[in-house]
């Protein structure tokens, strides 16, 4: 299945696999996006495949938007997909633990 990113009033949602092969798309998108905004939810419920690349991507991108002063809530603790891959990179702590 391609990545797919549908955005909604803020709300980020990734549908598909995030790999590697993806993930320089994916940080072009999310960056691009919080050079305009200053607050970004982004769902992570309908990932079907992560791999470590990009949890990693994803604490790299939970940081900087803190160290900018800007909020960021990344949900999808419940996806049973994702959790595996971020428990092992000690990522999981940037899901929120509120769905949206």
């Amino acid at each position: 299945m391609a990545l797919e990113i549908k955005e909604d009033k803020g709300i980020f949602e990734v549908i598909g696999e995030l790999t590697s092969q993806n993930l320089g798309a994916l940080k072009v998108y999310f960056e691009s996006a919080l050079e305009v905004t200053d607050e970004m939810v982004i769902s992570l419920e309908k990932v079907t495949v992560m791999d470590s690349s990009v949890a990693l991507f994803f604490e790299k991108l939970y940081k900087q938007v803190a160290a900018n002063h800007k909020v960021l809530a990344i949900v999808g603790r419940q996806n049973k997909e994702i959790s595996e891959v971020m428990n092992t990179t000690k990522t999981d702590y940037i899901l929120s633990s509120d769905r949206v």
